[in-house]
């Protein structure tokens, strides 16, 4: 068959427009660091970056719901803290004036700190993280104690998820910490009993509260243990999310960024290739046919 020139021509055509998009290609690539901007670039990699990407974007929210959970737990075991304090001093109270050498005036001013103390408990107990309370389980609209130490919580505790699949307890059984459970002591209803033998200048119901103080404390004292183990489990929960979101985006950088120095050789390349289909044109046509050639 005899090579025609506008065979040639056709064919030149064909392998410079193939060579512009190489060289348009690659020119992008540099300019943009980006190798794969549209699916079609690379079916794989495109589809491979969606679940990376999406991966990424679940890591980043345990992260930051696992974060989330340890600030408000960190705001509970202040307020436990303070609570414990205070229980503290109760106990003080009451180790003090269970001794029959105080009379009842002097007992009587002790219920008053007594009071205060129940009081300042309550306060702590009612705390607020990022509008919930912490305190009162899943019915947190509302302060889960009343003035009168009544818990109107519940025993719901919500959990917050740590890693794919699995979750952490995120809040405080405050039915179990201070109202005690089925087994354990009202710490509140300890301080009331308190309050009141003391006013009533009742020495043996006085004393029969230290003990229950002191199970009071050992309650304050194993929620917060608790609350000690969920913050860590929560804080890494934190540095494991981060570390797994962070893997995510190298992941689909690999998939979709252009490797520099690979794109600056495709360029090269590309341009080569067109300088050498214009030569080789040049040299098996006439030169007024590779003028009617589109400029580069």
């Amino acid at each position: 068959m005899r090579v025609t020139e506008n065979m040639i021509y056709q064919s030149t055509l064909a392998n410079t427009e193939t060579a512009r998009e190489n060289i348009a290609q690659a020119q992008s690539e540099v300019s943009t660091g980006i190798r794969v901007q549209h699916p079609g670039d690379d079916p794989v990699a495109a589809s491979l970056s969606v679940e990376h990407t999406v991966d990424g974007a679940r890591y980043t929210a345990i992260g930051q719901d696992a974060q989330r959970a340890a600030d408000e737990l960190s705001t509970a075991d202040t307020a436990l803290s303070s609570v414990s304090t205070a229980t503290n001093q109760a106990l003080v109270l009451a180790t003090q004036f269970g001794n029959d050498t105080y009379d009842a005036a002097d007992r009587a001013n002790a219920a008053v700190e007594v009071d205060g103390i129940s009081q300042q408990i309550i306060t702590s107990l009612n705390s607020e993280y990022d509008g919930r309370y912490i305190f009162a389980g899943t019915k947190d609209n509302n302060p889960p104690f009343d003035s009168n130490g009544n818990y109107l919580g519940d025993d719901g505790v919500r959990s917050v998820e740590i890693a794919p699949g699995l979750y952490q307890a995120s809040s405080v059984d405050a039915n179990t910490i201070i109202k005690g459970g089925t087994n354990g002591v009202d710490l509140l209803k300890t301080l009331s009993d308190l309050s009141t033998a003391l006013k009533n200048n009742d020495g043996d119901t006085i004393r029969a509260q230290i003990g229950n103080l002191n199970t009071a404390i050992s309650q304050l004292a194993s929620g917060r243990t608790q609350i000690g183990m969920a913050q860590d489990a929560f804080q890494a929960a934190v540095t494991t999310s981060q570390s797994a979101a962070s893997n995510e985006t190298v992941a689909v950088g690999k998939l979709l960024d252009a490797d520099v120095l690979d794109a600056s050789t495709k360029l090269s390349s590309a341009q080569y290739a067109l300088d050498a289909t214009l030569t080789a044109a040049a040299k098996t046509m006439s030169l007024s046919l590779v003028n009617m050639l589109p400029a580069t």
